[in-house]
């Protein structure tokens, strides 16, 4: 379970989450959604140690997530960036294969159980075909894709994501969030960013609305994507409906306010 309270994060003399409060129990899948700057990307590093708070704190299993080493904290918590900057000529499995990296000690080098988990989790991902092609040749799609066969290799039982299908076409779209709601149903706990608040709807079990750097709403889907809450996080004038084929929200932003 992961708990977050009273959160608050500053930035270059601005305040970027200010009083944020969540609480995510395993088997969840929870969406943070919201416009642009409203503290999302900023609320998951947090959450994954990278950004240390001003107040409050990120608990994990009942223990600060702060106070935990680096390399424990990577056996709990996978990470997957929005982008991802790699220094060396690494091939798609090598950076794969770095996932078990928590797993070994000092000196060891990748055993038969690492290199299965890493096979797995390209499997999982569709990205088999793409072992020996070097990360540089890949298109952004097929990088996320590597990227988040590596967060799966690592075997974490909380695995963060942020926007994990921006550079995807509509079919790896389906594909990985699937994929990570499978995970989610599998027991561990999932936290994503989403902008396509349609997708998030259909494949979040929860919903956390973050605006300013506060949560302005969380629960089911229902709960959150309301006209009123989305007026105020995006000032905008929506229209949500249910559809008949996926059974899901649909939004439809109508106007600006």
């Amino acid at each position: 379970m992961i708990v977050v309270d009273g959160l608050r994060v500053a930035a270059g003399g601005s305040v970027i989450l200010d009083g944020v409060g969540l609480t995510v129990p395993p088997g969840r899948m929870l969406g943070l959604v919201g416009p642009n700057g409203a503290g999302k990307t900023t609320l998951l590093r947090t959450i994954a140690g990278l950004n240390r708070p001003s107040r409050g704190r990120v608990v994990l299993e009942g223990r600060p997530v702060h106070d935990l080493r680096p390399r424990v904290l990577a056996r709990r918590i996978a990470y997957l960036p929005q982008e991802t900057a790699l220094a060396f000529p690494f091939t798609a499995y090598q950076v794969t294969l770095m996932g078990r990296h928590p797993h070994l000690g000092r000196f060891a080098v990748e055993g038969e159980a690492d290199h299965t988990a890493a096979e797995r989790a390209m499997v999982a991902t569709g990205t088999t075909h793409l072992a020996d092609r070097g990360m540089a040749t890949l298109s952004g799609g097929e990088r996320q894709l590597v990227l988040l066969a590596k967060a799966l290799a690592q075997d974490a039982p909380v695995l963060l994501a942020d926007e994990p299908v921006s550079a995807l076409d509509l079919r790896h779209q389906l594909a990985v969030l699937r994929l990570l709601r499978a995970c989610a149903d599998a027991g561990r706990t999932v936290l994503v960013v989403l902008h396509d608040l349609n997708l998030a709807a259909r494949y979040c079990t929860e919903l956390a609305l973050l605006a300013g750097g506060r949560v302005l709403a969380t629960g089911a889907p229902a709960h959150v994507l309301t006209p009123e809450y989305l007026g105020e996080a995006y000032a905008v004038r929506a229209a949500v409906r249910r559809d008949d084929v996926t059974d899901s929200l649909i939004v439809t932003a109508l106007e600006t306010m």
